[in-house]
């Protein structure tokens, strides 16, 4: 018979306190560290709205219907550089207090054909003819009074074809609780600003949904950021009309 081996116990070597307590505090450091790391990613989202832009401007690019195009924001003159490569015609106003005109130089002749790029002026928008297949406004309502946006959007509405859609990007209040007080904070500096500067502050839009209601838009599809703080809608006269 073959003798049995018999192999010896390894002996555990026992964590002192002193090791486990320093193990606790390294895990208890690295989630403070992913809880501050998260809060200021959802403070930089929160005040930043333009770095959800390019992300926003690739969501309409890839949702145009072929057809001329009215686009209606902020510094948007690359945006619309690249619609006029694909639209047969597009309408470009500037509502930058920033407004810098569009360089020729260098440029695209195709595109500057099609491209009609100007600083807006609400008094000309008033006189604008459509149809528009792809109306676009970004960052543009929240310029406006209450009064001056139900009539901006009927209007949009009257040079709207048939089967256009209405894409508008805006900064709202979030449907999130927990970012209200980021956004409470962003506010009262945007008013002790005002107070210093005497300038015109811009506040988050509200009570948008009842206000498309009330002009018979109808809602298609909607994008969410930023918590909800940033929605880029897709408005329509009639149901089905994008989906020819």
């Amino acid at each position: 018979m073959e003798e049995e081996i018999e192999v010896p116990d390894v002996p555990q070597i026992e964590k002192s306190t002193d090791e486990e307590e320093d193990i606790t505090t390294e895990k208890s450091d690295k989630q403070i560290s992913d809880t501050i790391s998260t809060v200021t990613r959802k403070i930089k989202e929160t005040i930043n709205i333009e770095l959800f832009l390019p992300d926003i401007h690739n969501w309409i690019f890839e949702r145009l219907k072929i057809g001329s195009t009215l686009i209606i924001g902020e510094k948007i003159v690359s945006f619309a550089e690249e619609i006029a490569k694909v639209s047969p015609s597009v309408v470009a106003r500037d509502t930058s207090p920033e407004y810098v005109r569009l360089k020729r130089k260098g440029k695209d002749a195709e595109v500057l054909r099609k491209l009609d790029f100007k600083k807006y002026s609400y008094k000309k928008f008033k006189t604008q003819e459509g149809p528009f297949y792809n109306i676009i406004v970004i960052f543009a309502l929240k310029h406006m009074s209450k009064e001056d946006r139900l009539e901006f959007l009927e209007k949009c509405k009257r040079i709207l074809a048939k089967d256009g859609q209405l894409i508008v990007v805006g900064e709202f209040y979030p449907k999130s609780a927990l970012l209200y007080p980021i956004t409470l904070t962003k506010e009262g500096f945007k008013t002790i600003k005002s107070k210093i500067f005497q300038k015109k502050i811009t506040r988050p839009i509200s009570g948008f949904d009842k206000l498309v209601d009330k002009i018979q838009l109808k809602f298609y599809d909607v994008k969410y950021d930023a918590g909800g703080r940033i929605r880029s809608y897709i408005l329509t006269k009639r149901w089905g009309a994008l989906l020819n």
